[in-house]
């Protein structure tokens, strides 16, 4: 559809009202006292318990205002986080080039995966920055069951390099 083209939009199906108006109503209206009630007031009241069972999707704090914002502004921080990094270079759940296994199934399965390595790299970097590098060093009375003592640990977790033998101890 070109949106450039007035005419081409107005056709278009969505352009279209859901319930049909009769033509000659169309071209030649009621007057505002022959109106439903809905049709003469510019706004209504909804008060709780009125939506029945849309009622979950009110609002009880007016949009914006200072207590809105406090109340969703940390889950939508928290939320456009999570999609950031599912969105990013690494996992981008948004290529579907990433997940090339034919059938919904298949789809769904490799995007579980995929989110739960978004989740195990969030938890690894989680533990990261919470741990200190000491808290992976062995203490230094400790031994292995068979009585020897490890190696001793670097700042990196890793045991040192270790020295290749002397060659002139033979």
């Amino acid at each position: 559809m070109d949106l450039t083209n007035a005419r081409a939009t107005a056709a278009h199906t969505a352009a279209k009202p859901p319930v049909p108006i009769p033509q000659t109503e169309r071209l030649r209206p009621p007057p505002a006292d022959h109106l439903p009630k809905i049709c003469q007031k510019p706004t209504i009241t909804v008060r709780p318990g009125d939506l029945g069972k849309i009622d979950k999707y009110r609002q009880d704090r007016h949009y914006l205002d200072p207590a809105w914002q406090d109340a969703y502004r940390p889950g939508r921080a928290n939320i456009e986080g999570l999609n950031g990094r599912a969105k990013s270079h690494g996992i981008d759940i948004a290529d579907p080039r990433q997940r090339l296994a034919h059938g919904r199934v298949a789809q769904t399965i490799l995007l579980a995966l995929m989110i739960l390595t978004i989740n195990l790299g969030i938890l690894l970097a989680w533990d990261q920055t919470t741990t200190e590098t000491s808290s992976n060093a062995v203490p230094a009375d400790s031994t292995t069951p068979n009585g020897l003592t490890p190696p001793p640990v670097i700042a990196t977790g890793l045991p040192p390099p270790r020295r290749p033998p002397d060659a002139t101890a033979n």
